[in-house]
This record gives C-alpha cells, sequence and structure tokens, in this order.
C-alpha cells in the first residue's frame, strides 16, 4: 500500500476540485496550458496511488478501480461548467465516501 502522500493529500485534493468547479460554473475560464495540465500532472499521481490501496470486504478492486477513474475523470471535468452538475456531484459524492471508508478501515 502507498504512503507517498498522507490521508490528507486526497481530501485537499477533493476540497481543491470542488473549488475549481464551482469557479468554472461562476464562469471562470481556466488556461489549459498554465492552469489544467500542471494540475492534471501533479494530481493524477494521486488518482493512480488509488490503485495501491488496501482492500477489505467491501473495498474491493472493482471499487477501488472505478473509484481511480472516477477521480481522473473529476481532475478534468471540473474546469468545464459544461460538465453537468447531477453528476459532478455523483462522483465528488462516490470519491469522497470510499475516501472515508479506506481512512476509517486504515486502507490508504
Amino acid at each position: 500500500m502507498s504512503r507517498n502522500h498522507n490521508n490528507a493529500s486526497y481530501f485537499d485534493l477533493m476540497d481543491e476540485i470542488y473549488g475549481r468547479y464551482q469557479k468554472a460554473l461562476s464562469g471562470y475560464e481556466f488556461d489549459f496550458k498554465t492552469e489544467i495540465e500542471p494540475f492534471l500532472e501533479e494530481k493524477k499521481v494521486l488518482a493512480m496511488e488509488i490503485l495501491d490501496f488496501g482492500t477489505d470486504a467491501r473495498f474491493h478492486d472493482s471499487t477501488r478501480e472505478k473509484m481511480s477513474a472516477e477521480l481522473m475523470e473529476l481532475l478534468m471535468a471540473c474546469h468545464s461548467p459544461k460538465f453537468r452538475e447531477r453528476h459532478f456531484y455523483e462522483k465528488y459524492k462516490f470519491i469522497n465516501m470510499w475516501l472515508k471508508h479506506a481512512e476509517k478501515e486504515g486502507l490508504m
């Protein structure tokens, strides 16, 4: 299990994703080269490290893979107001729920 990032890194990332999405909804247009690309390069490491989390009876391989994929999608989608709010919040809640579970169970 990877310990390169502490648990707070994931919760800070979720706060940052939420903030970027709110900014996009407010009309801010992110510059791909200076704002989106560096963000993606830095943060995709966290999404990939989810695949190294431990598993338990509820948090199994397929859930872990889906969580990583959903986070990768949100990393990009949070910059676009065209991404449907309902989908954003569903994915956001899904990831947060499993992050809290993984933290509680010592899987991350």
